[in-house]
């Protein structure tokens, strides 16, 4: 199964979002015979509980998914969405029309809730593609959530208690400020390179989920942009730019949680198609003089009796243990020569042809990486000219 985001589909997206805008702006006299401002309170309270419901779903799932992996990204993805999450929510509540919040909702501490929300929102959501991927040991959950809650509470209190000392945002009926502008610019370009970033990452790794984000960075960046033209809280071009966050929110959900999803089933159908192998394979790491199995899967592994988790990390010479300890000798042949050998072992009443071969794994370990198939009965007993003349001529004691 593989992600549904292709390039061409992220091109039609992107198209597709810019004409929608400028053709709104073009009929935009037109389009207000149609368009009743009484009814944006609820239409904006929709749209952000929409986002605010993105949000906690994405905060919970990077929450969950540190419990298993320790991933440092995704405590960050847990970090920056209940920060965000908890902004959207105080600029809900405090949009004008809103019942009584703490205080009188009004526009300009909306208006404050929402750049705050955004400027934190662009700069952790550029940390999180720029950091690189590694486990922490400890668990920061609850440390994250204090300082996420401790962060907002100040930043909410300062808004609340210092509305009318704080710079003006927006003049209804004239539109947004010099200093509202430069903050949503100022945005606008960390979220372009946002954009650039994730664009480069699937140019390097074609994974979908690159698209996913560049595509959320595309509507955020239009929401800015939207955000610096309007010249009332309740007029189309707000109605628009909060569409726009929509769309943007969601493919965030699509790049991280869906991607993961679909990542994680091909995993799992992969695993069970290993299991099926109707042999046996394994991955060996040397430790002081034996070669020990670090991953092993197949078919085989059941029929001689052995359970997976009981074997990873135990010597191969353990696992499938002869007289002459063939297997762990072949390992270090194997290895100092950066050769392949096929050989035959009588292991369980079943006559084995086990293949192994020196390998570098991701990380840069030399790893012995090898097979075996049960030919019992299939071919009569013989010995494997290649490892006849090894035991003649070779002397393993001086190969180790």
């Amino acid at each position: 199964m593989r992600a549904n985001m292709t390039e061409t589909k992220f091109l039609i997206y992107t198209v597709g979002a810019i004409l929608l805008l400028m053709m709104v702006r073009i009929f935009l006299s037109q389009m207000y015979t149609i368009y009743d401002q009484k009814n944006y309170v609820g239409i904006h309270s929709l749209l952000e509980i929409v986002c605010i419901a993105i949000s906690v779903t994405i905060f919970l799932y990077g929450l969950k998914k540190f419990g298993t992996t320790r991933s440092i990204r995704m405590l960050l993805l847990a970090f920056t969405f209940f920060v965000v999450g908890m902004f959207d929510l105080f600029h809900t509540l405090s949009f004008k029309g809103m019942p009584f919040f703490i205080t009188a909702s009004s526009v300009q501490k909306a208006t404050w809730f929402w750049i705050i929300g955004r400027v934190i929102q662009s700069i952790l959501m550029l940390s999180l593609i720029l950091i690189p991927e590694r486990k922490i040991k400890r668990d920061y959950r609850i440390v994250s959530l204090i300082v996420g809650f401790g962060l907002t509470s100040i930043i909410g209190y300062i808004i609340l208690a210092f509305e009318k000392d704080l710079p003006l945002l927006v003049i209804e009926g004239k539109g947004t400020t010099l200093l509202k502008n430069g903050l949503e610019y100022g945005v606008s370009f960390i979220l372009f390179i946002s954009l650039t970033v994730s664009l480069y990452q699937y140019y390097l790794e074609k994974q979908n989920d690159n698209l996913y984000f560049a595509l959320a960075f595309v509507f955020l960046l239009l929401t800015e942009l939207i955000f610096t033209i309007y010249q009332s809280v309740f007029d189309l071009d707000n109605f628009l730019g909060h569409i726009y966050k929509v769309f943007g929110f969601y493919f965030i959900l699509k790049g991280f949680y869906f991607t993961e999803f679909i990542h994680t089933n091909e995993q799992e159908v992969e695993q069970k198609s290993m299991s099926d192998y109707p042999g046996l394979f394994f991955r060996l790491e040397k430790q002081d003089n034996q070669y020990v199995c670090k991953a092993i899967d197949g078919e085989l592994l059941q029929r001689i009796c052995y359970h997976q988790e009981k074997v990873i990390g135990r010597p191969i010479s353990e696992i499938l243990p002869s007289a002459d300890d063939s297997i762990n000798n072949y390992c270090h042949l194997s290895k100092k020569l950066q050769e392949g050998f096929t050989f035959e072992m009588v292991f369980q009443d079943k006559e084995l042809l086990i293949s192994i071969r020196s390998s570098v794994d991701e990380n840069g370990q030399e790893v012995i990486l090898g097979t075996a198939i049960d030919l019992t009965g299939v071919f009569p007993r013989r010995v494997n000219p290649k490892q006849k003349r090894l035991d003649e001529n070779i002397n393993f004691k001086k190969v180790m």
